[in-house]
């Protein structure tokens, strides 16, 4: 499987043919291989590596490749990146070749981060409270009170513990002579660790033999460091405390690895409006209580924790945060301002700041790093820019000259000398090289879209982020990492990452290797994550774990109306493609007038009537010719129905809703959630491909997907994957109080839906074969039909229909279950959330349901409309909307503390 891979070849970092500004021609010195030796041969660390991928060959491989591919989707792993003003979720990309590191050296490298680490939180110390390091000149103060990442309220303010730095994330990677360099410390809200974690259990999954006869230390105890270390920084005098992590949303780029991680740890998973703060005390709104809350794990950025005291526009934080801070009563962690250590400017003075503050020194360097405010390095930045990486610490601009044009690179130089003290210039060195299966053609993709590396074993600069969190007196490292595949070329060293690695550290017990046989103990395959270690106590699983916010709880009901939603889309989209398939070459036969219409109706209840013009499609008498394009027409809007994702009311929108709301409550939804959601998105994404192309190829949809083909297949997908789903909520989910405000919401919908389905279809009495063929087509959408032939022989009974659907306690479909099911929900909350005013209203429609006869409501008056009918379906249908606006403004609506300072709405 290797047999493609070569050693290090400088060539592949030469930065001579990269961008108008030029560069010397020279290559870089060739790159340390992480896997082969000088002599060409595989290290130590990676012989049982080597050995397995040999063994396994390379069929078995690629196709455990192609399986770790599929459980990143199944998983629903992704990353959020920003497409100007929306955002687009990503899967997450994982190199099946894991970076393997020897035990001896990470042994070496731990006790050099915890040095850094220590170094860091000293300097973190002093630049909030005797600030000596710049009244002694170590540091220009320019450094720091220019970064924006200083936060002046945050002088002075106390962290209990030991350390004033609670988590450390570190960028490395190599030199060409094999050292590892620190390229950036990661001190504001460092991420990455429940990326790690899930990149460890999708490849130990995709390749279980290998990985149990490799057996790489585990990573199972880290996560119990992790949470003791939170409970260790409560507030003094909390024995018991209650931490959460603090979260931007589900649209900030790392949301995954913040909910996996608060999944992993136990702790709820919170966003800003979900705290308030009294009498200086943080309180999380838990199911209509106040719980307070002692310790934040910090994901959002320092300036943006307290719209009161430090953004008065951020719509993330807690108003009155810095003061409960300030009081003692609540610990953020990481503490606000520790972003400062996140300057590059800071790389320059490390050096000279370890022998004063640690009496040591430095292990672990920086990159070499320039900084313009020193008027002999911004000489030699002027020299050397066509091989740097030119950074702003004040604006965050980071520009790979290498990669921009004269004109761009002359723009630079004149800032750099009007904005001496801003710029910093880092070395554009090559990382070191290892073996990857990931493509890396990041900047200058093939013009057919084809890559030849693909599956290709190939040698591609990688890095590192190592993670560190206070432990006691002194830091505390995971025995892994995050591993990053880098682009090829100059973008690497700016660390544009193509794909994430898994890091495999050995074994140090046998000089850094443990071959099969002298392993005694091997990591399970799953390498999950133990939580035993810190064990919360009896009331803290009963409080904290059921915690659930009202924007928890709206989540949760939207989560339950959006697959109902789409289930019941789905449902109408398919009878009325079946209807259209039944008529499509016999549009003269009796009944083919039930195709439009139930398109018609189908699209009124669903709020497309406008955009597909069914209406349009409505006709009286006509002739052979007409009719045939009616109904071909109906075909394409039903293709249109299911696919178009930007109008609401289609299957497609309410399948991403769906999918946008699961991801707003990952840490709510089971594992095997994604599992369903995800074949059900890949399915809609392949039919809006074929409409796509259809309309730029000016065909007709129906013909072009042959008149049912993708379009059954979607339909089919779809309703496997929210039946599976359904399947999953009822018996994978706790039914807790989140649960049956999502069931209210599934039941909602599912009113709502027959409703105005009925009262679009039957409002207006039709002729017999027309209703015929509209009552099958209604008995099958509502998932009746088989229970209606056992019970009812012959031809279909309105009167008969109505009492299946509406007043049959024992149908699972039928309106009064519906009610009934709302009703028991509803008295199953806990008592601080119950409603009266909802109760009340249920009770109501199913007293007015009860009062009604089908045979009544299947009466017509003398111009054929069913008035009695429609007037109930106006009821039951305007009762329902009226209890979800009740929910909405009482149960889910955000408290007033919440709003922005300026005023303004709540957004839904």
């Amino acid at each position: 499987m290797f047999d493609s891979y070569r050693p290090a070849d400088s060539a592949l970092f030469d930065i001579s043919t990269f961008g108008a500004g030029g560069a010397p021609g020279a290559a870089v010195s060739a790159p340390y291989d992480e896997m082969l030796d000088a002599s060409g041969r595989p290290r130590t660390a990676w012989a049982d590596l080597v050995t397995g991928y040999g063994d396994r060959g390379s069929m078995r491989l690629t196709a455990a490749a192609a399986r770790l591919t599929a459980a990143v989707s199944d998983d629903g792993v992704i990353y959020n990146v920003y497409d100007g003003a929306q955002t687009v979720a990503r899967d997450w990309v994982v190199d099946p070749v894991p970076l393997v590191i020897d035990g001896a050296e990470w042994s070496e490298l731990e006790k050099a981060i915890t040095q850094r680490s220590t170094l860091l939180d000293l300097l973190l110390r002093d630049l909030y409270r005797d600030q000596r390091t710049l009244t002694s000149g170590l540091i220009p103060p320019e450094m720091v009170f220019g970064h924006p990442g200083y936060i002046r309220k945050a002088a002075r303010l106390e962290v209990p513990g030991p350390h004033a730095l609670f988590m450390h994330a570190l960028d490395l990677g190599r030199a060409p002579d094999g050292g590892f360099e620190v390229y950036a410390d990661r001190t504001q809200a460092p991420s990455g660790i429940g990326f790690a974690i899930i990149d460890r259990r999708l490849v130990s999954r995709a390749f279980p033999q290998l990985f149990q006869s490799c057996a790489p230390r585990p990573m199972t105890m880290f996560a119990g460091t992790l949470r003791l270390a939170l409970f260790d920084y409560a507030p003094p005098g909390v024995d018991d405390p209650t931490v959460v992590v603090l979260s931007p949303g589900s649209m900030s780029e790392t949301a995954f690895d913040q909910a996996f991680l608060a999944a992993v740890l136990g702790f709820p998973l919170v966003e800003g409006a979900d705290l308030t703060v009294r009498d200086g005390v943080v309180y999380m709104r838990s199911l209509g209580k106040y719980k307070r809350v002692d310790v934040l794990l910090r994901r959002i950025d320092a300036e943006f924790a307290d719209p009161l005291d430090l953004r008065t526009d951020s719509r993330l934080g807690v108003a009155g945060l810095v003061e409960a801070i300030s009081r003692g009563n609540v610990t953020v962690v990481n503490t606000l301002g520790s972003g400062v250590l996140e300057n590059p400017a800071l790389h320059t003075v490390l050096e000279r700041l370890a022998p004063v503050l640690l009496d040591e020194e430095l292990i672990l360097p920086s990159v070499p790093t320039l900084w313009a405010g020193d008027e002999l390095q911004r000489t030699k930045i002027r020299a050397d820019i066509d091989r740097l990486v030119l950074t702003n610490f004040r604006t965050g601009e980071e520009v790979v000259v290498p990669l921009v044009d004269a004109f761009t690179r002359d723009g630079l130089l004149a800032r750099i000398d009007a904005e001496t003290w801003q710029w910093v210039g880092r070395s554009l060195e090559s990382f070191s090289v290892a073996p990857t299966m990931t493509p890396g053609r990041f900047w200058t993709p093939p013009p057919d879209g084809t890559d030849p590396t693909v599956g290709v074993v190939r040698a591609a600069p990688v890095a590192l982020r190592a993670f560190s969190v206070a432990q006691g007196p002194t830091y505390a490292v995971m025995p892994s990492g995050l591993g990053s595949v880098l682009a090829d070329g100059p973008g690497g060293s700016a660390l544009r990452t193509v794909a994430a690695k898994d890091v495999w550290v050995t074994s140090s017990d046998v000089g850094g290797h443990v071959s099969r046989k002298s392993s005694t103990k091997a990591p399970t395959a799953e390498d999950t994550i133990s939580l035993r270690a810190g064990l919360p106590s009896r009331s803290e699983y009963s409080d904290v774990a059921a915690a659930a916010s009202p924007r928890v709880l709206a989540d949760l009901y939207w989560f339950g109306r959006y697959g109902e939603r789409t289930e019941q889309v789905t449902r109408l989209a398919k009878v009325a493609r079946e209807r259209y398939q039944d008529y499509q070459y016999r549009p003269w036969m009796s009944g083919s007038a039930a195709v439009p219409m139930m398109l018609h109706a189908v699209a009124t209840v669903t709020g497309t009537a406008v955009y597909l013009d069914t209406a349009g499609l409505l006709g009286g008498h006509e002739d052979a010719s007409t009719a045939q394009e009616r109904v071909d027409a109906a075909f394409v809007r039903i293709a249109e129905l299911t696919a178009a994702r930007s109008v609401p009311g289609t299957v497609a929108y309410s399948a991403d809703r769906l999918i946008s709301t699961a991801r707003a409550i990952r840490d709510q939804m089971s594992t095997s959630t994604w599992m369903v959601l995800k074949p059900l998105e890949r399915a809609i994404e392949r039919l809006a491909t074929e409409v796509r192309e259809g309309r730029t190829n000016h065909s007709i949809v129906g013909r072009e997907l042959d008149a049912g083909s993708e379009l059954e297949s979607t339909h089919d997908e779809v309703l496997h994957g929210v039946l599976a789903l359904a399947g999953l909520q009822a018996e994978s989910m706790v039914h807790d109080a989140g649960w049956r405000f999502m069931d209210i919401g599934r039941r909602i919908e599912r009113s709502v839906t027959l409703a105005d389905l009925t009262g679009a279809l039957f409002a207006e009495q039709h002729d017999r074969e027309t209703e015929q063929s509209l009552l099958e087509s209604f008995l099958i959408a509502n998932e009746s039909s088989v229970i209606y032939r056992r019970r009812n022989r012959g031809l279909y009974r309105f009167d008969a229909v109505i009492e299946l659907l509406f007043v049959d306690e024992s149908n699972p479909r039928a309106m009064v279950y519906q009610l009934s099911r709302m009703r028991t929900d509803l008295a199953s909350v806990p008592e601080e959330l119950r409603s009266a005013a909802a109760e009340r209203i249920v009770e109501e429609l199913i007293a007015e349901l009860r009062r009604s006869d089908p045979v009544d409501l299947a009466a017509a008056n003398t111009d054929g409309r069913r008035e009695e009918l429609a007037d109930l379906m106006t009821v039951l249908a305007d009762g329902v909307r009226e209890l979800s606006d009740v929910l909405s403004r009482t149960r889910f609506a955000p408290p007033r503390e919440a709003q922005p300072l300026w005023g303004g709405g709540y957004e839904t």
